[in-house]
């Protein structure tokens, strides 16, 4: 049986594209279970990811990006994957996250683009693309993103940029493969579960008391 299914075409809204990342979401791997994640046979799309919590690292607008390089040999494929964010001021609080990072045994990334599919709805708003970085179908939590290094300046001139540059990185089998959330706006929150007969991930937030940036999963399905 042959791999290759089916062509590709590309559409006005692929040629309107947007680049960068709009939000990134962390959670260690210890938080899910291998049945925590669930992909469409039909679309190849996560359409279920579960885990206990997940916390939203925000970051300088249009510093934040992901690669996927795949690689053959042998007969394998590899995809080296790699995400990277720039946070703001150097503080004691950044050195506490950073400092967390570095000493996490693997972390999974959700994070959404400014890619849009182009399908506007009647309030004038479309819906925009999320990867999952660090799970595949091939590795699972396995494919789990590192923290790979965190370069930390002050500057040296009052203009100068006051900061620190985060990467992680991880090794997958596949190329990453997209959250398939549902079109409800999404006002602040991940996480995501099953909607009720739709197939589609919902993204919110849990408890509104929370002040921490700690964001919780519910199933409803």
């Amino acid at each position: 049986m042959g791999c290759i299914t089916k062509g590709h075409s590309v559409s006005c809204a692929d040629r309107n594209r947007r680049g960068g990342i709009k939000r990134i979401w962390l959670v260690e791997t210890d938080a899910v279970g291998m049945g925590d994640f669930a992909v469409d046979s039909a679309t190849g799309t996560i359409d279920q990811m579960l885990a206990t919590a997940a916390y939203e690292f925000e970051f300088e607008r249009e510093t934040a990006g992901f690669t996927a390089n795949a690689t053959r040999e042998n007969g394998s494929t590899k995809v080296d994957v790699e995400l990277e964010f720039y946070v703001p001021k150097l503080t004691n609080d950044v050195n506490a996250r950073l400092t967390e990072l570095t000493c996490s045994c693997g972390v999974i990334a959700v994070v959404e683009t400014f890619a849009d599919g182009g399908d506007w709805d009647s309030d004038g708003t479309t819906s925009n693309y999320f990867f999952v970085l660090g799970w595949d179908n091939i590795f699972t939590k396995d494919a789990f993103l590192e923290f790979s290094s965190g370069e930390m300046q002050t500057g040296v001139a009052l203009q100068d940029a006051n900061g620190t540059s985060i990467k992680l990185a991880g090794v997958h089998g596949e190329y990453p493969r997209e959250l398939k959330v549902d079109d409800t706006p999404v006002v602040e929150g991940i996480f995501s579960s099953n909607a009720p007969a739709t197939g589609f991930c919902n993204i919110t937030y849990a408890d509104a008391s929370l002040t921490d940036n700690k964001w919780y999963v519910q199933y409803t399905a």
